[in-house]
């Protein structure tokens, strides 16, 4: 019986497509006989240095041939990834590696300052492979170790349910969860993809955002899944991803609402050569109608589409098909393939089309669970289905529409408000860049509606002028009663406004609205 685990998928795309282009960075390019013979070196010296099957290895890297052989080379081994994220500081990156048991941690010599400056707080860590650079006393040469080492399969037995990849959650609400991710988990994730979103096998997929999130990583599972090109940049560059575009005639990619704003903005952006471009998509929020038109003009070959999914999930919930994406506005579409959803009140029964209700799911795709909490895996997973969260709705012929995160739900004088229904009114005004809605506590009110907005380059309001706009536009209970200006959001790694380090944020300030 064949076990479908990642390792597999690249053996298969080796045995099908051997010498077609599987990896594409600013260092070079690489066949999928390549990637799996240079894994397989990796694996090697991973093994000769202690490592086996089940350890925990910590990662730290930029996108590129790299971490793609590095990854696969962990889990050639069973062993399990734990990509970290390069964003974190110290104080966080030392959570989640002596959180999640690491017990060695490899990474590009760029971030050798900031392991050194962590290394003695880590006493879990064994073992430390730096790739690249000069070479360290204290550290294992990565790159010289594995170009030592043979070109076969370690030949290790992995099964499907064992676990692939630990995925650190963004902490919007917390602390970050460990989400354990088995190879069905993935394996299953990629089908979603594959089926549902226009993929083809000859496509060329721009890889941008880095492989520790969750929908970067399944982006990439996928495109092995089909065997297509991964043209992956080191870090974002909205105008070089558009000469990517052009230079290697990228034909799908995927960004959240913000990263495509960016790239609207970019002067004479309607020069580039789009053609090749098939297929955009977009996730983390909703995206504004005036995004979606102008994509649309930008790539006039391609279909937009829109998904919904989470870590917990491997990044796939529902997707909505390119041929809704204007007749749905505001939808998230349906469930994929191998996913099923419920909308359901606090009592767990299920609501009409139309009521408002958590957002569950299930699927092969739903993690094995949190890492080292089994109480809020029992809570999240409880009867079966994984509780998202999210509230949303469905329409009558089955459109998911996602309302508001549970915990963002303000109530204020006895009503219930939705910050994502203000938040869309926002971004309806052709000032407003960013909008984000929070509710404060207020002694008469219980809470406040308070608005968080990033204006467009070169323009000016004033906080009268966005509450009236509001005020017309909805209910008198929804408006915002006070507004702020920033230069920018916080967010998360996957794009997503961090609305708890604004609430914490704005509570520890005096309140001079009133």
């Amino acid at each position: 019986m064949i076990e479908m685990t990642i390792p597999y998928l690249l053996t298969k795309a080796v045995s099908k497509c051997p010498g077609r282009e599987a990896i594409v960075s600013e260092a070079g390019r690489w066949t999928y006989e390549q990637w799996e013979r240079n894994a397989n070196r990796r694996a090697w010296a991973l093994a000769k240095s202690g490592i086996k099957k089940g350890d925990h290895i910590a990662t730290m890297f930029l996108n590129g041939n790299e971490v793609l052989e590095t990854f696969l080379a962990i889990m050639k081994l069973g062993a399990v990834v734990v990509p970290l994220n390069i964003r974190l500081s110290p104080h966080e990156l030392r959570y989640i590696i002596d959180h999640s048991d690491a017990s060695a941690l490899i990474f590009s010599h760029e971030f050798e300052s900031i392991i050194r400056e962590i290394m003695a707080d880590l006493p879990k860590v064994k073992l430390y492979f730096k790739s690249g650079g000069k070479p360290s006393n204290d550290m294992i040469d990565f790159e010289t170790l594995s170009l030592m080492q043979p070109e076969r399969d370690p030949s290790i037995q992995i099964e499907e349910n064992d676990i692939a990849c630990i995925l650190y959650t963004a902490g919007t609400t917390g602390l970050p969860k460990g989400v354990l991710l088995s190879h069905k988990n993935c394996i299953w994730a990629s089908v979603n993809v594959s089926v549902n979103i226009d993929l083809r096998s000859d496509y060329r997929v721009l890889l941008v955002f880095p492989l520790y999130h969750a929908a970067a990583f399944i982006i990439q599972m996928a495109n092995l899944f089909m065997g297509c090109t991964a043209v992956t940049m080191r870090s974002f560059d909205a105008q070089r991803v558009m000469e990517l575009v052009e230079e290697e005639k990228i034909n799908r990619m995927t960004f959240p609402p913000t990263v495509w704003n960016f790239i609207l903005q970019i002067p004479k952006v309607e020069t580039y050569d789009t053609s090749s471009v098939k297929s955009i998509s977009s996730g983390a929020e909703a995206m504004p109608l005036e995004t979606k038109k102008k994509l649309l003009e930008l790539f006039p070959s391609a279909g937009l589409g829109e998904s919904y999914g989470m870590t917990e999930s491997a990044a796939t919930i529902t997707t909505l098909d390119p041929k809704d994406v204007l007749r749905k506005m505001g939808s998230v579409g349906k469930p994929y393939v191998a996913t099923e959803i419920r909308i359901v009140d606090d009592d767990g029964n299920e609501v009409r089309p139309g009521e408002t209700g958590e957002i569950l799911t299930r699927g092969p795709n739903v993690m094995v669970g949190y890492y080292k909490d089994p109480e809020a895996t029992a809570e999240a997973l409880k009867g079966g289905w994984l509780h998202t969260g999210d509230l949303g709705r469905l329409d009558d012929e089955g459109f998911l529409y996602i309302v508001d995160r549970k915990k963002d739900m303000i109530i204020t004088g006895g009503e219930n408000v939705y910050p994502r229904e203000i938040e869309e009114i926002l971004y309806s005004h052709p000032k407003i860049l960013e909008a984000a809605v929070i509710g404060l506590p207020d002694p008469t009110w219980g809470e406040k509606i308070h608005a968080v907005i990033v204006l467009k380059d070169g323009q000016y309001m004033e906080e009268k002028e966005v509450i009236e706009y509001c005020k017309a536009r909805l209910a008198s209970f929804k408006k915002p009663k006070s507004v702020e200006f920033v230069d920018r959001l916080p967010r998360s790694p996957a794009g997503k406004v961090l609305k708890r380090v604004l609430r914490d944020r704005y509570r520890s300030e005096p309140d001079t609205s009133n």
